[in-house]
C-alpha cells in the first residue's frame, strides 16, 4: 500500500510538473512592438503588414500579422503592438519583415509582398511591452536585405 501511494504522488507531481511547463511554453509575450527606419531603394512608402520571428526554444520561425503600418520614405516607425504567441521570456534570435512598397510618384503601384533579409536583436529574451529594433532608429529596411 505503501509503495502505491508513493507512485501515486510521484504520477501526480509529474502530471503537475508537466502542465507547467506546457503553459509556460504558450505564454504569449504581449505588446510586443518593432521599430524600423525606411531606406527602403524603391524611394517611396513601405507598409509592414507581418513579423517573422525565430522562437530558439522550439526551433521554428513563427509569423505575427500586425496592424499594416505605411511608413515614409526616411522615417522611423514602430508598430502598435502585438502578442507573439508562446514566447514570454523566450529567445528570438531573428526576425524578418514582411512588407510591401510603392515608389515615390502618385502613380507608382505597390510591390507585392517581400519578405527582407533577417534582423538580429542585442537583446533576444521577449517580455511584455519590449520594443525591438536597436537605438534611435530601429532597423533599416533597406529592399536589398
Amino acid at each position: 500500500m505503501r509503495r502505491f501511494n508513493q507512485t501515486l504522488v510521484l504520477s501526480v507531481l509529474s502530471i503537475l510538473i508537466s502542465s507547467s511547463a506546457i503553459g509556460h511554453a504558450s505564454d504569449a509575450c504581449k505588446n510586443v512592438k518593432f521599430k524600423f527606419t525606411n531606406k527602403h531603394n524603391s524611394g517611396g512608402t513601405i507598409e509592414v503588414r507581418q513579423v517573422k520571428y525565430f522562437n530558439k526554444a522550439n526551433g521554428e520561425w513563427q509569423t505575427e500579422d500586425v496592424k499594416h503600418l505605411d511608413c515614409s520614405q526616411g522615417a522611423t516607425c514602430t508598430t502598435s503592438g502585438d502578442n507573439l504567441r508562446d514566447s514570454e521570456g523566450e529567445e528570438l534570435t531573428k526576425f524578418r519583415f514582411v512588407y510591401r512598397y510603392q515608389g515615390p510618384k502618385s502613380t507608382d503601384n505597390w510591390s507585392d509582398d517581400v519578405e527582407g533579409g533577417d534582423k538580429v536583436p542585442d537583446d533576444p529574451t521577449c517580455s511584455a511591452n519590449k520594443t525591438y529594433g536597436p537605438g534611435d532608429k530601429g532597423w533599416t529596411i533597406f529592399g536589398t536585405d
